[in-house]
């Protein structure tokens, strides 16, 4: 029998205090081979002491990872990358691919690829926080170089996102491409929420591209391993790119 991971051994460094989702839909999508690291970080409820510490953690488990025999490591979410500021971001991962002798990726950058591969310029945007919540996703995405269009929110607790209902993922697309229907993208915000079975029904009815966070992270941290397998079943981030 093979060596468990032995085609990539994949550490992510994922913000919440417990983590659920993430796991379960990195191994619906992952190859043979494919296994996955992970640490969870400080997030509760996203504080700006929360957001500072888990930065300060992923660096510490970065290095384990690494230690521990990680092919990449992910640094993950937005806005923990994002408070570097996004001028630092490409320097931070590459100070620490250095220093633990191990690539490393950040979500943010992750996602940025993402985007231009599918060739995105206008984004509609669903994710599974609080309706309050709307402000700090759209300019995220502006962040990272894109027009925000539509915006839906699932209404969860930062707690309660393991929860949220898998129907969310189709019906909120729906709304946001009612709404703006000249985005050619919509981009399902949050690596914990479950989004990976809607993917290919939002693509095939709605007519535009997805991308999810888990996905972007997953297919970037894949193609920075080498594994170049092109993955049925989870929009075309996966199957072409």
């Amino acid at each position: 029998m093979p060596i468990l991971g032995h085609r990539a051994r994949i550490g992510y460094c994922s913000p919440p205090f417990v983590t659920e989702t993430f796991c379960t839909e990195f191994y619906m999508m992952a190859p043979v081979g494919v296994t996955l690291m992970i640490t969870t970080l400080e997030i509760r409820t996203r504080t700006k002491e929360e957001v500072a510490a888990s930065h300060e953690r992923s660096l510490i488990a970065a290095k384990y990872m690494a230690d521990a025999g990680a092919d990449v490591v992910v640094l993950g979410g937005n806005p923990i990358n994002q408070s570097l500021g996004m001028e630092n971001i490409g320097s931070v991962t590459d100070n620490l691919a250095k220093e633990i002798g191990t690539k490393v990726v950040s979500s943010t950058q992750a996602q940025i690829e993402a985007l231009n591969c599918l060739g995105a310029k206008k984004v509609a945007q669903v994710f599974c926080y609080e309706d309050s919540e709307k402000e700090r996703h759209s300019n995220s995405m502006r962040n990272m170089g894109f027009e925000p269009a539509a915006i839906r929110a699932c209404g969860a607790s930062f707690q309660d996102i393991g929860a949220v209902d898998g129907k969310l993922a189709l019906e909120l697309s729906r709304e946001v491409m009612e709404e703006s229907p000249d985005a050619d993208t919509i981009h399902l915000g949050s690596a914990h929420w479950a989004t990976a079975h809607a993917l290919d029904r939002i693509e095939q009815e709605l007519g535009v591209s997805t991308m999810t966070s888990q996905q972007a992270i997953f297919w970037k941290a894949l193609r920075t391993a080498g594994v170049d397998d092109k993955i049925e079943g989870f929009g075309r981030l996966l199957r072409e790119f």
